[in-house]
């Protein structure tokens, strides 16, 4: 069996993956981090020790104020960042990662480098399947 020849076989027998969403560790929680935006913002704030909101929207090529926000607020709900408002004026927000974000984080960057190491495969393989299809 491929799963036990990778030494896969305890991992995958402690996964339910019909478990309802609230207590689905996929379907919950690694889904709600998990996304394109919430990748790159995650990933930005590890790389700065504080960023405010405008700071993030500029990193963060591509992503709405109102996307922004709901990922801000999703992560924060969930224990990733913390958010900090300053009554000043203009009213200043600043975005750190938490001990629990850190955690995350260390993860998210062996996935990146195994992305970018495994890239070239990737492309590949769309193009070869692109021709294929025309």
């Amino acid at each position: 069996d491929a799963q036990e020849s990778r030494g896969l076989g305890d991992v995958y027998k402690r996964q339910d993956l019909n478990l309802p969403v609230e207590t689905c560790p996929i379907k919950d929680i690694l889904s709600a981090a998990s996304d394109k935006w919430s990748i790159l913002i995650i990933l930005f704030l590890g790389g700065n020790e504080v960023l405010r909101f405008g700071e993030l929207k500029h990193l963060v090529n591509g992503i709405s104020s109102k996307i922004l926000t709901e990922r801000l607020k999703r992560l924060e709900r969930d224990g990733y960042l913390t958010r900090k408002l300053y009554a000043e004026v203009p009213v200043r927000v600043e975005y750190k990662l938490t001990k629990f974000g850190l955690s995350y984080l260390e993860k998210l960057l062996v996935i990146s480098e195994w992305a970018q190491d495994e890239m070239n495969i990737i492309l590949s393989s769309r193009a070869e399947y692109d021709n294929r299809s025309q």
